[in-house]
């Protein structure tokens, strides 16, 4: 141990630890930024209204789609246009640009974590707490989605790190400015989700403790001042440009309806954050039994060693001033983490990244727990739970991508198909064979978690954090840069995309016509019916119309030469407008190309049968019925839309 202690403690000790921290979660995080699609659908509805704000120039109201949208507050659209606007630019609809604000707040939830855990406890403890937010699996899969959480955490960890250092003592009038600030950010992030946390925590504590004059340097003028200035303005602005529309369906539509009932089907009993932890925070699921066990009975340690002092008659038994800022550190990090917990757990609408803001919490418990066996040796309460719950999540993990679970849940999907289930479950198997990815993330996984384990039994420290990193990389990683990614048969707007390419529907001007080589066959616009997903829409922008009639109109050949439509046929006005528009083009003596996909739409649970139609400007080749699909294309279409 004493080679391993001078190691690590040289590296906490040094002004790398940070970059050391930064590089491993950007490596963690970096492969699914490029690799995973455009994510219904929160994340096609916060991308496409940046774009939109970057377009109109309008930083103030939210746009999707060019209508109002009074949900959340705007810092993330301005993070994500920022971001965008010095890389690629609006007009190239680069996902991964959209991601960069969140990836950014991972990791600064990993570097805050290891100052805040520097006001708590030892620098080795901090680091460890660091790595091991850095590496679960709901921080770098939040980091690769283009919305508010990861950015939320980032700022609010950095908020409760100038927090703990005020109340270890520290009075200086940055650390109130940087606290306001970050608060501030988050209000703007995700509104009362930030003032939950924080006042939380300090009203728990005030409870708790009865001591309110470490608070003091809170109430800052400076701070305080800048709350308001950085907070009020927009959403004054807001209200007046929306006559007052925005807070009452933010608050009344959006905000209540998950305080009274599950919002939009998310809805869960209580305790179901509690059952998704050792999933969500895996691999750092390994020490996560004994940093809570510690917290809770360290939490009342310098209490209970007062009381018992008394029952001695000696005043002087009293808990020693280091038992007491240890005991005072778990105390900060339970009332982080048990007031907010409780109402999100309490709260109908359940989404298992609404528990994220406490992760850092539970990171630092866990960093605490490790660097007291790393020092003594001992580590009897809450291992093997842990260890155990560890190589569940870490078997669940592995078997997840293989055959025997994804071909079950594939022929379930294609079963919603009717008729075309067992082609549909062909198709998509032939398409997973295809990709040639097999077994080896299963086995990678298992691989990375039997050293783990090794390390944890063998009581190495070191093979135990490499092993942490390892889990993380070769799960998170594997799943979000090669499983997800190659899931053709629910990516429905994929699909979509791919039908349109086939006839050379895609609308010009977007960066997907650029790529497809049909230059100068392009329509102008591409209307959808019974199909409107955020991720479609961010991918055409505003080259698509959703129009609230599915009664298709064929504009003028001067309007538009090869009009185009995208309509999902399993709904049954999607079907009628099918027909509709067959019989149009046909009555104008136009040509009408198809070309058709099957996807089940992981967003609603619904099966998708996705149409792309174009119109020629002129009559079929033999005046007869429209052409049939190009021989490239892996399914027919059925008798009744070849009419």
């Amino acid at each position: 141990m004493g080679k391993f202690d001078d190691q690590f403690d040289r590296l906490t000790e040094s002004r790398w630890v940070y970059a050391v921290l930064a590089g491993l979660v950007f490596l963690l995080a970096l492969p699914g930024l490029f690799a995973l699609p455009v994510l219904d659908r929160d994340e096609g509805r916060f991308t496409e209204a940046s774009s939109e704000m970057m377009e109109t120039g309008d930083f103030v109201v939210i746009r999707y789609h060019e209508e109002l949208r009074n949900k959340k507050p705007v810092a993330i659209h301005w993070f994500q246009s920022m971001a965008v606007s010095l890389t690629s630019g609006a007009a190239e609809r680069n996902i991964w640009d959209y991601r960069i604000p969140s990836m950014l707040g991972a990791i600064m939830a990993a570097l805050a974590t290891f100052w805040g855990g520097t006001a708590l406890f030892s620098r080795r403890a901090a680091f460890v707490a660091a790595l091991v937010l850095g590496t679960t699996l709901l921080l770098t899969t939040e980091a690769n989605i283009a919305k508010t959480d990861a950015a939320q955490c980032g700022f609010l960890a950095l908020g409760m790190a100038a927090l703990a250092h005020i109340r270890a003592g520290a009075t200086s009038k940055r650390l109130s400015i940087l606290f306001w600030a970050c608060l501030s950010i988050g209000v703007l992030l995700k509104g009362p989700i930030a003032p939950l946390v924080v006042f939380s925590t300090i009203a728990g504590l005030f409870i708790w403790e009865r001591k309110f004059t470490w608070a003091k340097p809170l109430l800052y003028w400076g701070g305080l001042s800048l709350f308001v200035v950085m907070t009020v303005p927009w959403y004054i602005a807001v209200q007046i440009a929306t006559d007052g529309e925005f807070l009452s369906e933010a608050v009344r539509v959006d905000l209540g309806q998950k305080l009274v009932d599950g919002a939009e089907g998310h809805d869960g009993p209580p305790g179901l954050h509690t059952a998704a932890l050792p999933l969500l925070f895996w691999p750092g699921t390994i020490l996560l039994v004994p940093g809570i066990w510690l917290a809770i009975s360290s939490a009342f340690a310098a209490r209970r060693k007062a009381r018992d002092g008394k029952l001695e008659g000696a005043r002087a038994a009293s808990a020693s001033a280091w038992e007491e800022q240890q005991a005072g550190a778990w105390r900060f990090l339970l009332c982080w983490l048990v007031p907010s917990w409780l109402v999100f757990e309490i709260a109908p609408t359940k989404l298992v990244h609404y528990t994220l803001p406490m992760y850092p919490a539970l990171a630092l418990m866990a960093g605490a727990a490790a660097d007291r066996w790393f020092s003594t040796n001992e580590w009897n309460r809450g291992r093997w739970i842990s260890a155990g719950l560890f190589g569940v999540i870490a078997l669940l993990l592995a078997l997840a991508p293989t055959g025997w679970v994804l071909g079950p849940v594939r022929a379930d999907a294609a079963s919603e198909f009717g008729e075309y289930a067992t082609r549909v479950a062909g198709v998509w198997e032939q398409a997973w064979n295809s990709t040639g990815i097999g077994i080896w993330p299963s086995l990678l996984i298992l691989l990375a978690a039997g050293g783990t384990i090794y390390a944890l039994v063998k009581k190495h420290t070191v093979g135990l954090l490499a092993g942490i990193i390892a889990c993380s990389l070769v799960a998170g990683v594997g799943y979000r840069a090669v499983v997800l990614p190659n899931q053709s048969w629910m990516l429905s707007t994929g699909a979509s995309l791919s039908a349109l390419r086939e006839v050379c529907a895609l609308p010009e001007g977007t960066s997907a016509w650029r790529d497809s080589g049909c230059a100068g066959r392009a329509p102008k616009l591409i209307r959808a019916i019974s199909f409107a997903e955020p991720s479609l829409v961010f991918e055409l922008g505003n080259k698509i119309i959703l129009p609230p009639d599915s009664t298709p109109v064929i504009p003028p050949i001067a309007e538009d030469n090869r009009p185009a439509w995208l309509i999902n046929i399993a709904d049954p006005p999607g079907r009628e407008a099918l027909d509709k528009l067959v019989d149009a083009a046909v009555a104008a003596d136009r040509c009408v190309r198809l070309a058709r996909r099957f996807a089940f739409n992981y967003s609603n649970g619904d099966p998708s049968i996705l149409v792309a139609a174009v119109v020629e400007p002129a009559g079929c080749p033999d005046s007869g019925p429209p052409p049939p699909l190009r021989e490239t294309t892996d399914e027919e279409l059925e008798p009744e839309l070849q009419q």
